[in-house]
């Protein structure tokens, strides 16, 4: 049974209950994002103003609602249905559209198969096309947030916002939103073949045929800039996601322009749609003096706090960011400037600040439940309103939906920009 959510794909298991950042980034053959809160960080627990209270059903008035309603419909189908009732299609369909129905629009639920697929690894290395990714409700498809180097997206010219409308010949909107994703994945060396639209209105369409292959995501790119007014160059840091494997690329990157006595860092956020908390939380500790780095806030009031040490590298950072940077991107942006760290450039970001949580349920099913909210160490939580950069500069339009990676230096007015704060 599939059915179609508006809610962005991520998430793993990373214990029985792991909670997990953003929005997502599937990468197809990958797995979800997930949080840990066993870093290697300090964490600490500390009362918040309550917000005012909201008249909320209770646990049984709930189950009695809902018993009464399905013990309806059993009654009626078990007497009169000249068809044969599937117990286990029911179930599922009843779980699905408890949570479809419920408001949380970041929550889930995955039946076994596709809790299954999404656990199966988020390492950074994978079999499929080399995408991140969200779901696109206006238009029932997967909608393409970033194309990772070196994958067979990138080599098919696939572009960030570009739709993914069909798999196989069948609409995603007819698959189900999971369904389309777990068709797209398959084993290495196999084709797919998936009916993408793109441009403002969405009107030019074409089938494209890719080749399933493992994709090593370097989730961190380096390279040095030379601006003509500085004596030393700026060092670039390109982050598309964080798995497990970016804090380590990101350190090395650090070392890099360290190494090289760059003048400045360039920090690219752009189409980074977040990852995991844990990941996030060793990137900044390696930035941040010690203090707090992010405060995750629960319903009934507390927060817990997780800190940094002392021990940091201290340089000058301009964050770039757009549209469809997000969730643990925004964090990592946010917490660098409530210490005045880093300087914000780009346009307004997507604006995700809940936390989901991953339940694991009987029978090997599970639920993907919104807990929490996340907020910077100072400012505001960004759910809905997003991050107002220090310099806003957009992107002419014929360049917003060229690849971040091909796009060349003087078509980019946003790495212009963030050159030319270190004027």
């Amino acid at each position: 049974m599939s059915k179609r959510i508006s809610v962005f794909t991520a998430a793993t298991l990373l214990v029985a209950v792991a909670t997990v950042t953003f929005i997502c980034t599937l990468l197809f053959g990958g797995g979800l994002v997930y949080a840990s809160d066993n870093v290697a960080v300090e964490t600490t627990v500390a009362e918040t103003t309550a917000a005012p209270e909201v008249k909320e059903p209770s646990m049984d008035e709930i189950i009695s609602a809902v018993s009464k309603r399905v013990t309806e419909l059993a009654y009626y189908y078990s007497k009169y249905y000249v068809g044969t009732v599937d117990i286990d299609d029911i179930v599922e369909g009843v779980a699905e559209g408890f949570v479809a129905y419920s408001g949380d629009k970041y929550g889930q639920y995955h039946t076994a198969e596709e809790y299954k697929e999404l656990t199966a690894d988020y390492t950074g290395e994978f079999a499929g096309i080399g995408v991140s990714v969200t779901y696109n409700a206006d238009y029932a498809a997967i909608e393409i947030m970033n194309v990772l180097p070196n994958s067979p997206a990138l080599e098919a010219g696939l572009l960030p916002n570009d739709l993914i409308i069909a798999v196989e010949g069948e609409s995603v909107g007819y698959l189900g939103y999971n369904e389309a994703i777990n068709r797209i994945r398959g084993e290495i060396g196999t084709t797919v073949t998936v009916a993408v639209v793109r441009d403002e209105d969405f009107s030019k369409r074409f089938d494209v045929t890719l080749t399933r292959r493992i994709v090593e995501e370097q989730s961190v790119t380096y390279k040095e800039i030379k601006a003509d007014f500085l004596a030393n160059p700026l060092a670039y840091i390109s982050v598309t996601t964080f798995n497990n494997k970016t804090p380590e690329q990101f350190k090395n990157a650090i070392g890099d322009g360290v190494l090289a006595k760059a003048h400045g860092f360039i920090i690219d956020m752009r189409n980074n749609g977040g990852g995991t908390l844990t990941s996030v939380l060793q990137m900044l500790d390696l930035l941040l003096p010690e203090g707090p780095m992010v405060r995750i806030q629960y319903k009934n009031g507390e927060e817990t706090v997780y800190k940094s040490d002392a021990k940091c590298v201290d340089v000058p950072i301009v964050v770039l960011v757009n549209g469809n940077t997000a969730s643990a991107a925004e964090l990592f942006t946010s917490s660098l400037r409530d210490y005045g760290r880093a300087f914000v450039v780009g346009d307004v970001t997507f604006g995700k600040g809940t936390v989901q949580t991953i339940v694991p349920l009987r029978g090997g099913s599970a639920l993907r439940i919104s807990t929490s909210m996340y907020a910077p160490p100072f400012s505001d939580n960004f759910e809905g309103v997003g991050i107002t950069p220090d310099v806003e500069v957009s992107l002419a339009d014929e360049f917003k939906n060229v690849n971040i990676f091909n796009l060349k230096y003087e078509d980019d007015v946003q790495l212009q920009a963030a050159v030319n704060m270190y004027k």
